[in-house]
This record gives structure tokens, C-alpha cells and sequence, in this order.
């Protein structure tokens, strides 16, 4: 079966990430999109290579992930298909669980564990699960009561990722924040987001693929200020505007840099 050549397909005995820095704390982010988002990390990760081994990511699929889209088993597109924040939360719980050996998560209390995720559909009232009547809002809460109880993170954007990613370009403009999600205004699917990156200079290659060069230390400094901004309640981290709380993590990957950066 072929596997993406870009990437070292992870086995126990060969993995693909680095092993844990012996020093400081690690930041493990389990994502909803694997293509955009994972990308734009690892992109952080090479700008501030300084703490590269500090930021790694959450698989519980990783042959999945580095199977060539059309040689996908029917199982691996399934375990790729659960994004929703519950499928985020249980990744983290299943992840610490079978790498425990690796990590030694016992012994660093300070290690973060971050769910990335957009709002889109998530806080619709449309039913999931007739069997016990799940809305998609509902296991929306349960994912975010879950976090709050162990200890999670969680950066949501609102509606979309890609206004992180707008965010480095331009201030956002009125017809931006019209496609939040709120109580007045369902999830609404739109290229709006990719249009406007693609209008600045910074497309994103076949609707997903981070364009790297269109990224650079201050551009990602103008974006958190921008997000901090547009974060209007600090308190409520699931914003019902069009806001996005990425900046946070970014805030805490910034904390660990050295401080002449």
C-alpha cells in the first residue's frame, strides 16, 4: 500500500515525531483538519524552530493520515471522518493512554493538550443520534465540559480556521463577519475565506494546502494582536461572533520561545 512520501509512516519502534525534550513541557494538539491545520503548525514550528520538539501532534491514525487518499481502507476513512470536538477529546484521551511509555506524562504537570476546532455546524440543533436524541449542540457542551474537567484547551474559531489564517493579511472586513456563526445566523458553507487569502496573496493550494511562504514571524504577531481584538469577551472562550481564540495557543508557544524573538 503507498504512503505519502512526504512523511515517515509512524510505527511503535520507528516513530515519527520526536521523542519528548527532557526540560520543559510539551504542547500536544489534536486538530480537527489534518491537512490545513497540521500544516500551519508545522509551519510555526519551522519559523520558531527554537522549540520545534515542543509542539507535536495528536494521532491516534497515523497510517491513515500517511496513506495515499486513494489507497484508504474503508476503516482508515472512517477514523479520519471523526472530527467533531468529541472525536478531538477522546483522541487526546486514547493518545496519552498509549503513549504514556513514551512521554511519561506523570512526571510533566505542566504538558498542555489543545482541541482545535472550528464552530461551523457544531451548534446546530440538528439531530446526530436519534437513539439518545444528541444534537450537535449538545455533544458540542459535553466535548467542552469534558475539557474543562481535565484540564484541556480548546481554540475555536468561529466560523472557520481560515480567519486565523486571514488574520496574518488583513484586518477583517464587515462582509467577513457576516458568516459567523451565532444564535441569529446558522453555519452557512462558503469559499468566502479562501477567496479573500487567494485575493492577498496567500492562497491556499487546492482549498487546503498552507501556502508557507506567505507566513513569517511578524505577520504571525499581527495576527494574534488582530484575534485579541476581535476577542471582545475574554471570558467567553467559544465565541458567538466571528472571533477566533487560536491566538491563545499562540500566546503560549510564544511563551516558550527565547526572548530575543
Amino acid at each position: 500500500m503507498p504512503i505519502l512520501k512526504s512523511r515517515i509512516p509512524f510505527t511503535p519502534q520507528n516513530p515519527y515525531r520526536m521523542l519528548r525534550p527532557k526540560t520543559s513541557k510539551i504542547i500536544f494538539l489534536s486538530c480537527e483538519g489534518s491537512v490545513t491545520e497540521e500544516e500551519y503548525f508545522n509551519l510555526i514550528s519551522d519559523i520558531y524552530s527554537e522549540i520545534k520538539s515542543k509542539i507535536q501532534f495528536i494521532s491516534v491514525a497515523e497510517d491513515a493520515v500517511f496513506t495515499a487518499p486513494k489507497c484508504r481502507t474503508q476503516e482508515q476513512i472512517r477514523m479520519l471522518s471523526k472530527v467533531r470536538p468529541k472525536h478531538l477529546v477522546e483522541r487526546i484521551d486514547q493518545f496519552k493512554t498509549e503513549k504514556s511509555d513514551i512521554y511519561q506524562f506523570e512526571y510533566y504537570p505542566e504538558d498542555e493538550f489543545w482541541i482545535l476546532t472550528d464552530v461551523d455546524q457544531n451548534w446546530s440543533n440538528q439531530m446526530i443520534d436519534p437513539q439518545n436524541e444528541k444534537t450537535y449542540k449538545d455533544e458540542w457542551d459535553d466535548a467542552i465540559a469534558v475539557c474543562e474537567e481535565k484540564g484541556y484547551y480548546y481554540a475555536v474559531s468561529n466560523p472557520f480556521f481560515e480567519i486565523w489564517l486571514l488574520l496574518h493579511h488583513s484586518e477583517p472586513t464587515e462582509k467577513d463577519k457576516c458568516f459567523a456563526v451565532s444564535d441569529s445566523h446558522p453555519y452557512e458553507k462558503t469559499s468566502h475565506y479562501r477567496t479573500r487569502l487567494s485575493e492577498l496573496g496567500a492562497p491556499l493550494k487546492d482549498k487546503k494546502h498552507i501556502n508557507s511562504s506567505a507566513y513569517n514571524n511578524e505577520k504571525i504577531k499581527t495576527a494574534v494582536r488582530r484575534a485579541e481584538e476581535l476577542h471582545v469577551d475574554k471570558t467567553d472562550l467559544c465565541p458567538r461572533y466571528f472571533a477566533t481564540t487560536v491566538y491563545l495557543l499562540l500566546k503560549k508557544i510564544m511563551e516558550m520561545l527565547p526572548e530575543e524573538i
